[in-house]
């Protein structure tokens, strides 16, 4: 009798500890939205401004995207290469999941911008592409 227990005991903690396993490997491997952006060089507004204009969406299990409607997206930027990202502004998509707002370049130097979503839904972290902006 009490090797049928050890063996149950054994196969229950086998099983426990592989679906513990396959739960945290899943946990780590979440899908991303998608940030589609135009560059901001390109939309010089005043002297140092420029519009970053993009769109948030998030793909579905069928393929399609679904906009990623009134929440927030955060504008990050950095003085250096090995400076760290500094959150500058935190803007809000609309029901479409575009967000617009002003960026603006030094005076001297380069600042390296780029927008990022935050996990939430079931989506991780998603950080879009690194503009730099500068005077020549």
């Amino acid at each position: 009798m009490r090797m049928f227990r050890t063996v149950l005991a054994a196969i229950v903690a086998a099983l426990l500890v592989s679906g513990a396993l396959s739960v945290s490997a899943s946990a780590g491997a979440l899908p991303e939205r998608i940030i589609e952006e135009n560059p901001p060089g390109d939309n010089q507004v005043s002297y140092n401004a420029f519009k970053l204009k993009g769109t948030v969406s998030e793909p579905q299990v069928d393929g399609t995207l679904l906009p990623y409607a009134n929440q927030k997206v955060k504008i990050l930027k950095k003085k250096c290469g090995s400076c760290k990202w500094k959150t500058v502004k935190k803007v809000k998509t609309n029901d479409s999941g575009v967000f617009k707002t002003r960026i603006y370049a030094p005076e001297r130097g380069r600042w390296k911008w780029r927008s990022k979503v935050d996990h939430s839904n079931g989506f991780s972290n998603t950080k879009g592409k690194v503009w730099t902006l500068y005077f020549r």
